[in-house]
């Protein structure tokens, strides 16, 4: 929920940036939107990743 905000609200400090001509702040929205979009493919994932390394793990003797 908090990755789901955060691009929410970068999102929008984008736009307003963009629409105001703040370089600085469209920077900004642009950075955090990217970060945090690739923080809920990084908890999208996660279960495939640790049950990809338990498997992995579980070959092991």
């Amino acid at each position: 929920m908090g990755a789901v905000g955060a691009l929410a609200l970068s999102l929008g400090v984008w736009a307003w940036g963009h629409h105001t001509g703040g370089h600085q702040a469209e920077a900004n929205g642009k950075k955090g939107a990217m970060t945090s979009a690739g923080v809920a493919i990084g908890l999208g994932a996660a279960n495939g990743i640790v049950a990809f390394f338990s498997a992995l793990g579980s070959q092991v003797r």
